[in-house]
């Protein structure tokens, strides 16, 4: 048996989220677009004949305990198989934390996946991404992959084709948000006016983005510029460097703008660094 193995974890980002309601047991009822974007976490998982869960990585900020998504997936999918052993993993960051972008998620996914080849394929597609959804929503997801629409509290996927080929810039400010936050503060009727997502699952369909742009949106974004402002500034200044259309990801804080030139993404990005310091929080292109 193999001993180890090193995993990409895909990020991802929401192009239309909305909200229909709260749950009696608190969790919000929401429909919602999902696609993996090329930022990734590397994960290196090594199994060892003693227990014991290890992580460390690449971030001082990532908890490297029982709390951390990567060790509850390991934890989970040892008690499936019954292994007496245990593994260290390390992740090389690369998504930024607080994002709204799944890194955790990703990285819980990787783990499962890693794992299930590791001991040569023990569960399927749909066992494993039932042990994702004990860990949190956007698991199944990672752990699927690829573009889907997300229902109920986001669990529930329907696979979707991929999107048309498009550049993305994506800046998360320093300031994270509270996703409990968010949805605590959100206000259920103030929807953005363009946001269809039967239209834009049409146009994904038909693989044009000119289909898709004009109905993408966030409801999420109405209580998160409450506590992050700087959401709205990144917005307009991607748009003013050329995105044909930027928006929050998730409950945020990032920010991605969609550019279908990647001539221009790129001189976009380059522009985007100039303008802002380290301080200013953290940018990619993908």
């Amino acid at each position: 048996m193999v001993k180890s193995i090193t995993e990409k974890c895909s990020a991802k980002i929401n192009i239309a989220i909305d909200v229909l309601g709260k749950y009696p047991n608190g969790y919000h009822e929401v429909r919602m677009i999902m696609t993996q974007v090329g930022i990734f976490d590397v994960i290196t998982i090594s199994l060892k004949d003693e227990k014991g869960i290890e992580i460390a990585g690449s971030d001082i900020n990532m908890p490297v305990d029982e709390s951390n998504l990567a060790w509850k997936a390991a934890n989970e999918f040892f008690k499936a198989i019954k292994f007496d052993g245990g593994c260290d993993i390390y992740i090389e960051k690369h998504i930024p934390m607080g994002a709204g972008m799944a890194g955790g998620s990703s990285d819980a996914a990787g783990v499962i996946n890693g794992l299930n080849k590791l001991f040569d394929s023990p569960l399927s597609l749909e066992e494993r991404m039932k042990m994702g959804k004990k860990l949190g929503a956007d698991v199944p997801f990672c752990v699927m992959g690829g573009c889907a629409l997300a229902e109920g509290i986001g669990e529930r996927l329907t696979v979707l084709p991929e999107l048309p080929e498009v550049c993305y810039l994506i800046a998360k400010p320093r300031q994270s948000i509270s996703t409990k936050w968010v949805y605590e503060h959100l206000d259920y009727n103030n929807k953005p006016v363009n946001l269809d997502i039967d239209k834009i699952i049409s146009g994904i369909k038909s693989g044009d983005l000119k289909k898709i742009q004009p109905f993408m949106g966030n409801i999420l974004e109405n209580s998160a510029v409450q506590i992050c402002p700087q959401v709205n500034v990144y917005k307009a200044e991607m748009l003013n460097l050329g995105a044909d259309i930027a928006m929050m990801s998730g409950s945020g804080s990032a920010v991605f703008g969609m550019f279908d030139d990647r001539e221009l993404a790129v001189k976009a990005y380059k522009e985007f660094k100039l303008r802002h310091s380290d301080a200013d929080g953290v940018w990619v292109l993908a």
